[in-house]
């Protein structure tokens, strides 16, 4: 099952211990300047949503649609098909519940029409607890501000899957990677969704690279910007733009597509500029919260090496991390020395589960 959880980060990357913490702080020195740091810099909010963790060394999502769309030329066929192919790998080592559609051997509805497939698949997981993830890999189009996504016959617009989707009240993950696919972000945000498309506008109509990318980042330690063994959509996210930028670079190209998510339900999103790291260092125009909190408890992959949480030390850590979340917002209601006399207390208890995870 899919574990939504919070992940502890820090600035440029880096991610600090709390048992280190704790050692720092009681140099009396560096006590404020270590606390203001991880305070500032971690991520701290229990998932309202949190699900039952499963083994470590599993990706975790639940249940998967992949879609691979109309392709047009056998040139972008065989580069969809790469990109299917590492999700089927990712969602085959999770032993997940997938529905393809699209690729040699999907199963077809009965009226043999892809798009029919997608809504049926949609129907079928309308009532479902837990997280579903719906990931859409091909060419979009935009005109009069309707968004579509190609699919072999009748097209999708982002109107019509928003339709299909409005039953749906649990988590909700939907992965846009053709161009011109912004829309689909507006359309489709709400609260308890995370929504990553591979362009910012419906201008943005070239060929989207950003599906590659990603792809290649689901079970890539690479992605693991905060060095905690585990890779997030959101540092999914952040290592595919990273990629797709440095692409347009190298290529000495202008680039033409900007990847946005929106995990708040503000139907704006952001674009990966926004993160030093994992750390928001921008504030979006229209003063709404910086989006990336939701994605950033999706854990996608996680290597032996991280810690093993059992579900009742995860529940423990979780209250914690909600705890730490609701001292931050009373920092200026409290004196320095009770702020750090309960950020002590907490760390304490943080730096003690962990220990019991790794032991």
């Amino acid at each position: 099952m899919t574990r939504f959880r919070n992940k502890h980060s820090a600035r440029n990357g880096w991610r600090l211990r709390p048992e280190k913490l704790l050692h720092a702080m009681r140099c009396g020195v560096l006590r404020a300047a270590c606390c203001a740091v991880y305070l500032h810099c971690c991520w701290s909010s229990l998932a309202s949503f949190a699900q039952e963790p499963v083994s470590p060394t599993t990706p975790k999502v639940s249940r998967l649609i992949l879609v691979v769309g109309a392709p047009g030329t056998d040139e972008y066929a065989q580069q969809f098909k790469q990109w299917a192919e590492q999700w089927l790998k990712f969602a085959n080592e999770a032993a997940l519940d997938v529905t393809p559609i699209g690729l040699a051997g999907a199963t077809e509805s009965a009226t043999g029409s892809d798009k029919q497939a997608l809504q049926q698949a949609i129907d079928q997981n309308a009532d479902a607890a837990g997280p579903l993830w719906i990931v859409l890999l091909g060419h979009g189009t935009a005109s009069r501000n309707i968004a579509k996504f190609n699919l072999v016959g009748e097209d999708v617009s982002s109107s019509e899957l928003a339709a299909w989707l409005k039953p749906k009240t649990s988590e909700l993950v939907v992965v846009n990677c053709s161009s011109a696919s912004a829309s689909f972000l507006t359309d489709l945000s709400g609260p308890g969704r995370v929504i990553v498309t591979a362009t910012r506008s419906g201008s943005e109509s070239n060929y989207a690279r950003f599906g590659k990318y990603l792809s290649e980042s689901l079970s890539n330690l690479q992605a693991d910007i905060d060095h905690d063994q585990e890779v997030s959509l959101l540092e999914a996210f952040l290592m595919a733009t990273s990629q797709t930028e440095r692409f347009y670079e190298q290529d000495a190209r202008l680039t033409t597509e900007h990847a946005l998510l929106d995990d708040n339900g503000d139907r704006h999103g952001v674009t990966g500029d926004f993160y030093q790291g994992i750390r928001p260092v921008k504030v979006p125009k229209q003063g709404q919260a910086v989006d990336g909190l939701q994605a950033s408890r999706a854990i996608l992959y996680s290597s032996p090496d991280a810690p093993q949480f059992t579900p009742e030390l995860a529940g423990k850590r979780a209250e914690l991390e909600r705890q730490l979340d609701s001292l931050r917002s009373q920092k200026t209601q409290l004196s320095e020395a009770e702020y750090f006399e309960q950020l002590e207390a907490l760390l304490l208890e943080l730096a003690h589960l962990y220990d019991l995870a790794e032991g």
